[in-house]
């Protein structure tokens, strides 16, 4: 008779359940960023000339969210409605749905939180069961393409 062989078994099930509850727990810390404020970037879809980008987001009613408004500018204007999710490894999803144009758009990014917030990524634009893509920036904080400071009205260029 072996008795001595059931003990190391019940501490590797032991071990095993402490190792996945850590990797949960891991999981589930992922800091939610405060994605509030003015946003400006680029975007540059392939074969064309790049679009500047001005965004305005809001903390959403559930952590980790954010909503706004996102306007692309080139020979015309274009506002979207914006929604946003902050996923696991500081990756960012933005559906922008409805555009004042008829397209659809997801951009899928990158979350850098050092000296200057920014978000890098690509983009996917369904327009007429079209689909483009393309790559975008977008820099938190960053002054306006007119150099206006947007944040205090009474210095705002005239």
């Amino acid at each position: 008779m072996r008795t001595s062989g059931s003990g190391s078994g019940t501490r590797v099930a032991a071990l095993g359940i402490a190792l996945l509850a850590g990797t949960v727990a891991a999981l589930a810390q992922t800091t939610p960023y405060d994605f509030t404020g003015h946003w400006t970037g680029s975007a540059t879809q392939t074969g064309k000339s790049p679009v500047t980008l001005a965004a305005d987001f809001t903390t959403g009613t559930v952590p980790k969210t954010f909503t706004g408004t996102l306007t692309a500018t080139s020979d015309m204007t274009s506002t979207c409605t914006a929604k946003g999710r902050q996923k696991r490894h500081q990756k960012v999803k933005i559906v922008l749905n409805p555009c004042d144009d008829g397209s659809h758009i997801l951009l899928s990014g990158k979350l850098d939180t050092t000296a200057q917030p920014t978000i890098t990524g690509h983009f996917a634009r369904v327009k007429k069961g079209k689909v483009k893509g393309g790559t975008f920036t977008l820099m938190k904080g960053a002054a306006s393409p007119s150099g206006a400071f947007l944040d205090d009205p009474e210095r705002s260029a005239p």
